[in-house]
C-alpha cells in the first residue's frame, strides 16, 4: 500500500505532465484563433515584416498569450520569432490601439469572443491545475485515494 506522500507524488507527475500538454494545446488554440480572424497565418507572423496585418495580429496574439497562459515575454517571443522587449511592446501598443483604432478593436474582440467560446471544451487553464494541486494537499487519505481512482478512470477512458 502507498503512503499518502507516494500518492501525492503520483499526482504531481500526472499534473506535470498534463501542465505541459495544456500548454501545448493553449499555445496552439491561440495561434489557430489568430490566424483564423486575422487571416494571418503562423508563417507570416514568423517573418521579419512590419506589414499592418502582420503586426496587430502579434499585438493581439502577445495580449492573449500574456492574459491565458503562464508564457514568460521570452517564451511569447520565440514562438512569434520576436525577442522578449518587442513582445512587451506590442502588449502595451496593444491598449492604445484598443482604445483609439475601431477596425483594431474590432479584430481584437472577435478574437477574444472565439477564444470564449472554444473554452468551453478546452483543458483547464494551467493555474486551475495549480489550485486543485493545492486542494489536493490539504486532503486526507482517503479523499486522495477516491481522486486517484477517478484519475485512473479518467485517463484509462481518454485512451479508449
Amino acid at each position: 500500500m502507498e503512503t499518502p506522500e507516494q500518492f501525492l507524488e503520483n499526482i504531481k507527475s500526472i499534473i506535470t505532465n498534463n501542465k505541459e500538454t495544456a500548454k501545448y494545446r493553449k499555445r496552439k488554440e491561440l495561434e489557430s484563433i489568430i490566424a483564423t480572424v486575422t487571416r494571418v497565418t503562423g508563417v507570416d507572423i514568423l517573418q521579419k515584416t512590419n506589414v499592418r496585418e502582420v503586426a496587430d495580429a502579434i499585438k493581439i496574439y502577445s495580449f492573449m498569450a500574456r492574459k491565458f497562459t503562464r508564457n514568460g515575454f521570452k517564451d511569447i517571443g520565440d514562438i512569434v520569432n520576436r525577442n522578449h522587449s518587442t513582445i512587451l511592446i506590442a502588449k502595451d501598443a496593444y491598449k492604445d490601439l484598443y482604445n483609439g483604432d475601431k477596425e483594431f478593436r474590432n479584430k481584437a474582440d472577435k478574437c477574444m469572443a472565439k477564444y470564449f467560446a472554444e473554452e468551453g471544451s478546452e483543458q483547464p487553464k494551467v493555474q486551475a491545475i495549480e489550485d486543485i494541486n493545492d486542494e489536493l494537499l490539504k486532503c486526507d487519505h482517503t479523499k486522495l485515494l477516491r481522486v486517484k481512482n477517478y484519475l485512473k478512470k479518467i485517463i484509462a477512458d481518454g485512451n479508449k
